[in-house]
């Protein structure tokens, strides 16, 4: 369970708290009037919430795209998924990775 102090506590014993969240590996949660508003974390935990929220967010956007290509390709059935991603407007970066991963999805399916 993540150890919570007071917004004043965290205030008068700042270096203590930060140690602690170091060398705990572990969220310091700082409360203001009884409610969770911040926490105070390591930097390596803030890196791997940084990695972790561009990976999600990177993979929302290729699913987005997944369905705008999709869209294309089915009211233009006679394009290939390429072609249907290039009408799309896609670069070649999201074109090279949309089609990757519909050949990893491919090589999945039974």
């Amino acid at each position: 369970m993540p150890k919570t102090v007071t917004a004043s506590e965290a205030q008068s014993r700042f270096g203590s708290i930060l140690q602690w969240a170091i060398e705990h590996s572990e969220g310091v949660i700082v409360e203001r009037r009884g409610k969770p508003s911040a926490a105070i974390i390591s930097y390596a935990e803030y890196e791997e919430l940084t990695r972790l929220r561009k990976t999600e967010k990177k993979r929302q956007t290729l699913e987005t795209l997944q369905i705008i290509r999709r869209r294309v390709q089915r009211q233009n059935t006679d394009l290939s998924a390429e072609a249907a991603c290039r009408a799309a407007g896609f670069g070649e970066a999201i074109i090279q990775e949309t089609l990757k991963k519909d050949d990893d999805i491919a090589t999945m399916e039974p």
